[in-house]
């Protein structure tokens, strides 16, 4: 197949990459010069979000999702079965569910307001971290295709993995500028935007009993905000609707977590 990635596109990646990565750190850097929060709440952002949010979740993701029995192919063959749990349930217990296990055991004595927004920073941040080191990832397989070495893209595979692979490429091949480097990055500022606002609904649950009725919210909110690719994926909606859906469902939760921000700031 004579296939080429557009420059266009390749610089869309690059855009990307380098966007959401800068993002969180930035935010970051501006909210300590700012409040002088303390940096460990952050930090641990960082290391709940793989542990839960990635390996943990692996574990029943497997059995729901890869491994072959009547429950994965239910939910493999329904797209919206497939966004409700395996997108959205799972990763709303396991992240909310490490955001509620890191307030109440390791930032136990971290009670301050400020430390909710600092641990979303953290845990938003790291997923933005790491969805921009796939961007790079695509640069790479873009400068292996173009330079006539998508053989070893496939190498070893067999014929459903390798076509699965070429189609990834084409899927590569066919994205214009504007969506990975405007609607990519858009789509990590409405994550981080929601992440922190989980944090202070999870934070005052973890930290005030008459609050604990945010734990489970803040899992069916997340459970809502990931189930929405379904509505894409059907061809219900365009790329670009579900990006701003997305974002103005971000900014509600972000400005009822501002409510409870100053409400907790107040006690």
């Amino acid at each position: 197949m004579d296939l080429k990635i557009g420059a266009g596109t390749i610089a869309g990646y690059i855009v990307e990459g380098i966007m959401v990565i800068l993002i969180p750190v930035i935010l970051l850097i501006v909210w300590k010069k700012k409040t002088k929060a303390s940096l460990k709440p952050a930090i641990t952002g960082m290391i709940i979000f793989p542990v839960f949010g990635i390996l943990l979740k692996l574990i029943p993701g497997y059995f729901l999702l890869m491994a072959d029995n009547p429950v994965s192919r239910a939910i493999n063959s329904n797209i919206w079965l497939y966004s409700i749990i395996g997108g959205g349930l799972l990763a709303g217990i396991f992240e909310e569910g490490g955001r509620f296990f890191a307030f109440k055991v390791i930032l136990k004595k971290y009670t301050s307001n400020k430390d909710a927004v600092s641990y979303g920073i953290g845990h938003g941040g790291f997923e933005s971290a790491y969805v921009g080191i796939s961007m790079f990832s695509y640069v790479m397989i873009a400068i292996m295709v173009n330079s006539g070495n998508t053989g070893l893209l496939t190498a070893g595979l067999d014929e459903a993995n390798t076509a699965a692979v070429m189609a990834q490429i084409e899927s590569i091949a066919a994205t214009p500028f504007f969506t990975p480097a405007v609607f990519g990055t858009l789509e990590r500022i409405s994550a981080i935007i929601f992440h922190t606002a989980m944090s202070v609904f999870v934070f005052a649950a973890a930290n005030n009993k008459k609050y604990i009725f945010l734990f489970p919210a803040a899992i069916l909110l997340h459970t809502a905000l990931n189930s929405m690719t379904a509505f894409y994926q059907t061809g219900m909606i365009s790329v670009i609707a579900l990006e701003f859906i997305i974002l103005g469902f971000a900014l509600v939760m972000a400005f009822l977590a501002f409510k409870m921000y100053k409400k907790l700031g107040e006690e």
